[in-house]
């Protein structure tokens, strides 16, 4: 089931400003562009960075358009938190088990309509206001 923490997400208005704030408070950090599960179909809706010390990552992120979900976030809540993003062993295994409990998620295929790839967000309502991504890597 679940093996971790992967990342936290943080949105942001600015993210040059936001990566150089994050550069100085961190001090010397990696950084790359944060990855993007986009689809011919699927606009991400945001562009961030991934600012990794240690085996630890922040993910900064900015929406891209001002009608989509990142877009509504940042609008209505300004900077900030947006998620916490778990490891897990197998994702397929995870999504199973949390739909046995009853858990409502967020970009879940549904079950027969297999394979789940990428990620599924467990729905805010369902874990006290927070977003939860599972990630299998």
């Amino acid at each position: 089931m679940i093996k971790g923490l992967d990342h936290v997400t943080i949105i942001v208005k600015d993210l040059d400003a936001a990566v150089a704030q994050y550069e100085k408070i961190l001090g010397r950090v990696r950084r790359a562009p944060a990855a993007q599960p986009a689809t011919p179909r699927v606009d991400p809706g945001f562009r961030g960075h991934v600012i990794s010390f240690g085996t630890t990552n922040i993910e900064l992120i900015t929406p891209t358009n001002d009608y989509g979900p990142h877009a509504r976030r940042l609008a209505a809540n300004g900077d900030g938190f947006y998620l916490v993003a778990l490891k897990v062993d197998n994702l397929r295994e995870t999504v199973e088990e949390l739909r046995a409990k009853g858990v409502r998620l967020a970009e879940d295929p549904g079950p027969g309509t297999e394979p789940i790839v990428g990620r599924v967000l467990i729905h805010p309502r369902a874990a006290n206001g927070v977003m939860i991504s599972l990630l299998e890597r």
